[in-house]
């Protein structure tokens, strides 16, 4: 039986879009504006209707509600961040695949998938392949190749499932180490977001 999908190709592709951007580097001010807005609120009303992530975006609308709420927004969420990743003690979630059991590869194997998407890291971001922004950067590529008639179909069918399989190896873990340390739970609604997308994409 296959199941409905609510959203299309390309919302979809927006939503990891969205989350690379977040778990790149901090939230500057315009951005965490960006993020309190109505027209985002508008926009997660549109991704919350699939049925699998209504929860998770509520779960994100809460924790956004809250930073207006906040001493020092930004401030706070920016040591967050640096707590969370860019610490190397045990108290963090590295994001990074090759930092966890079993993916000690993570940074070969997201380099050979972004050279047969004909993708290139950029230079204005200076952090490894292996990085977590990266692989949902490209499964954004990936899913709004979809819909491009020129393209092989069924290659990019099956870029998407190795980088989600890939994914899948560390994503579980990150995401437990996001919810334990992150006291504040921004990030950790973030990553609960982003496996349970990321699960539901494999499955579909």
């Amino acid at each position: 039986m296959t199941k409905q999908i609510t959203l299309s190709p390309e919302q979809i592709a927006c939503v990891y879009a969205w989350l690379a951007r977040l778990f790149s580097r901090e939230l500057d001010n315009a951005t965490l504006a960006q993020i309190q807005s109505s027209e985002m609120m508008d926009w997660f009303t549109t991704i919350e209707q699939e049925p699998v992530l209504t929860s998770l975006i509520q779960e994100v609308k809460t924790k956004i509600k809250a930073l207006m709420m906040r001493n020092d927004a930004q401030l706070e969420l920016a040591a967050d961040f640096c707590s969370l990743f860019l610490m190397s003690d045990k108290q963090s979630a590295l994001p990074y695949a090759s930092v966890y059991p079993n993916c000690e590869q993570g940074n070969e194997q997201i380099k050979y998938l972004l050279a047969e998407a004909g993708m290139e890291t950029s230079e204005a971001f200076n952090e490894p392949s292996d990085h977590i922004s990266i692989f949902l950067e490209l499964l954004s590529h990936l899913h709004f190749s979809l819909n491009e008639a020129h393209l092989d179909q069924e290659k990019v069918r099956q870029l998407r499932l190795k980088t989600l399989s890939l994914l899948l190896q560390w994503l579980p873990i990150f995401s437990q180490n996001c919810q334990r340390y992150d006291e504040f739970g921004f990030y950790a609604a973030l990553s609960q977001l982003s496996l349970a997308l990321v699960q539901w994409d494999k499955q579909t």
